[in-house]
């Protein structure tokens, strides 16, 4: 089951600048799977916005 949470304009892009400094920041560490998945959350994030009127 999941559930579904609405998430404010806001909110959705003050995560995506927040995931994406940690994504940058697990490439220069030298973790590519990491830094991989926090941007298959990004996306997400991205696609939840898109998908707003």
């Amino acid at each position: 089951m999941t559930l579904s949470h609405t998430h404010s304009l806001n909110d959705i892009r003050t995560a995506i600048r927040q995931l994406s400094m940690r994504a940058d920041l697990a490439r220069k560490e030298g973790r590519p799977a990491d830094a991989a998945e926090i941007e298959r959350r990004i996306q997400n994030y991205r696609d939840e916005l898109a998908a707003r009127p």
